[in-house]
Order: C-alpha cells, then structure tokens, then sequence
C-alpha cells in the first residue's frame, strides 16, 4: 500500500477538482457559444427568408407599374384613345401607381433593413422616375377626362397627344432603367 502525504493528497484533490471545474466551464462556454450561433443561423434564415419574400412583393409591383406606364404611352402614341380603350388603360394604371405608392415608405424601410445604402439610393431613384412620369402622364388628364368621363371628345387631341409624348417617352425609358437597376441590384 502506498502511503500519501496529507500534501500528497491535498495536490491530487486540487488536479482532480481542477480537472471537474475545467470541464464544467468548457461545457457552460460551449453551451453559451452555441446559443448565441443558433441565434445567429436563424436570423441570418430569417432575413434570407423575409428578404426573398420582400423582393418579390416589390418586384411586381415595379413591374406592374412599368407595364402599365409603357401601356399607356403605346395606347396614347398609336392613338387609341377611345372612351371604350381609356377607361380600363386608366382604371389599370391608376391601381398600379396607388399599390406602388401605397407602400413606398413600406419599401423603403424593407430596403433599408435588409440590404445597403446604395440601395435605398437606387430605390429613391426609381421613385423619382415614377413621380416624372406621373407628372408628364397628368398633363393630360383634361384629355382624358373629355373623353372618359364628360364624353365632350371622341378621341384625345393628337396635338396635345404628340406634345406629352415628349415628356413621357424619355420618362417611362428612364424609369424602366431605374427599375432594372433597383431590381437586379436587389438580387
């Protein structure tokens, strides 16, 4: 039989305490990490998923938008614009530029969340193309209502026609870029 020393025993005690701390606070340490990397996976799935989501919403409504704003510059170029082919062409591009502008701070804020500043510059950008053409677009909407509601002309004035043209085709070419940059850069 081997006969310890009480210091004998008191250092063999100490390296097998030490050894139980050891493992106690390497397993609460990992346990701690391993929370806070769980955490971090599923924000970073959540924010994948939220952005996904996101930019499919306003992606179709940007190009529902520009599909309704290139619509109404062929229809006013090609001169249909009969009471009977303006009253769904406005009724359409009326309830794109509503949803769109609805929900522009709601685009914003998700812009600004979920990617970067040049973003929301791009996004401010598109929208300053949308509210161009909007403008160019209500420069007519004497025409139309002469036609479409009061009924007071067949067909809008080709003159007046011809000089908002002008003003809207550059603007629609400009917003269709600014709504692709936004989008791809939103990829």
């Amino acid at each position: 039989m081997v006969d310890l020393s009480w210091l004998d025993t008191i250092k063999l005690s100490l390296r097998t305490q030490s050894a139980t701390w050891f493992v106690g606070v390497l397993i609460a340490l990992l346990t701690l990490f391993s929370s806070k990397l769980t955490e971090s996976i599923k924000f970073a799935l959540n924010r994948a998923d939220s952005r996904t989501r996101q930019y499919e919403e306003l992606a179709t409504e940007v190009s529902g938008y520009i599909f309704a704003a290139e619509l109404t510059v062929e229809f006013i170029e090609n001169d249909w614009t009969t009471k009977q082919s303006l009253t769904e062409l406005i009724k359409d591009y009326n309830q794109s530029i509503t949803t769109l502008r609805k929900k522009e701070f709601v685009y914003l804020a998700w812009i600004r969340k979920y990617w970067s500043r040049e973003q929301v510059v791009q996004y401010e950008t598109f929208l300053q193309s949308v509210r161009a053409f909007d403008s160019a677009i209500h420069s007519l909407n004497d025409e139309f209502e002469a036609v479409n509601i009061t009924g007071s002309k067949p067909k809008v004035e080709r003159k007046r026609a011809d000089e908002a043209l002008k003003v809207m085709k550059p603007a629609v070419e400009r917003m269709r870029e600014n709504g692709k940059l936004l989008l791809t850069s939103l990829l």
